[in-house]
């Protein structure tokens, strides 16, 4: 893929934020890891992200209360200690004994701010979600990581896509792609296939599927069909970009970071 110039600078909305995204991007992106303001930002958020975890690893009681909170440290501290390790085992533990209570309850988008993944059943979201942080944690190799990652990727090869819930299937694609050998398994090619299915001549996937986290974990494959999808939805992004470098219309920084992360990791700019 070519770089593209884009209208209007994108990095505007995370200067002097103090998020896990917005400390990403400055660090990352903006290179301000060397100063003051960063620093101390960097350790207000880690140290309140870090808060307040029980002795049976979950913060707060709840599974997606500890993945909010792994992920916000995935995107600041980045590698695992004991205390990251002790929540994925918590994770694990419940996804291993199938302990989703109200499994079918639908998760809403407001839970999900600041995560990459989509509204769905119960399941459909937090097995995805802990495998993907298990994945980029370090853990894409434990042998009970890899077989719930089999467990989740049956149903997708042996049983029509169609049946399944859109976002369901993307937050299964999410957490495919971060897992070196899922990432070129015949399910993430079918759900590359599925989704290439989905796309509007505009670029996006549809109403159903949120356009900024389907854009992202296709990001992540270097196989051509997503690669053709990908191409198609930058020029999307590239129309739509607001005026103030940013996406979206609702949650803005967390659009934008993920249409940035999504072109850098193609090398659009």
């Amino acid at each position: 893929m070519n770089p593209v110039r884009l209208p209007h600078w994108p990095y505007k909305i995370f200067r002097s934020s103090p998020t896990p995204p917005g400390l990403y991007a400055r660090q990352k992106w903006l290179d301000e890891a060397s100063t003051a303001e960063w620093q101390a930002d960097f350790t207000a958020c880690v140290t309140h992200l870090r808060q307040g975890q029980s002795a049976d690893g979950l913060w707060a009681g709840s599974a997606l209360e500890t993945i909010h909170r792994l992920f916000g440290l995935h995107l600041t501290q980045r590698e695992p200690d004991p205390l990251t390790d002790k929540g994925l085992d918590a994770l694990l533990q419940m996804a291993t004994n199938d302990r989703w209570s109200d499994g079918r309850r639908i998760i809403s988008p407001d839970r999900l701010r600041g995560l990459p993944f989509a509204a769905a059943e119960r399941a459909s979201v937090i097995l995805p979600a802990t495998l993907f942080l298990a994945a980029i944690f370090g853990r894409a190799a434990d042998p009970n990581v890899l077989k719930l990652y089999d467990k989740m990727a049956v149903g997708l090869t042996t049983e029509p896509l169609a049946g399944h819930p859109p976002t369901a299937l993307n937050n299964r694609l999410r957490a495919l792609v971060v897992q070196p050998d899922y990432a070129a398994h015949p399910a993430t090619a079918s759900l590359a296939a599925w989704m290439a299915g989905r796309q509007t001549p505009q670029g996006d996937w549809g109403a159903e599927m949120p356009f900024y986290q389907a854009l992202n974990a296709l990001a992540h494959l270097d196989v051509p069909a997503a690669e053709r999808q990908v191409e198609q939805a930058f020029k999307l992004l590239v129309q739509n970009q607001n005026t103030d470098g940013s996406w979206g219309r609702q949650d803005r920084q967390w659009c934008t970071f993920l249409a940035v992360h999504a072109l850098r990791n193609k090398v659009w700019i």
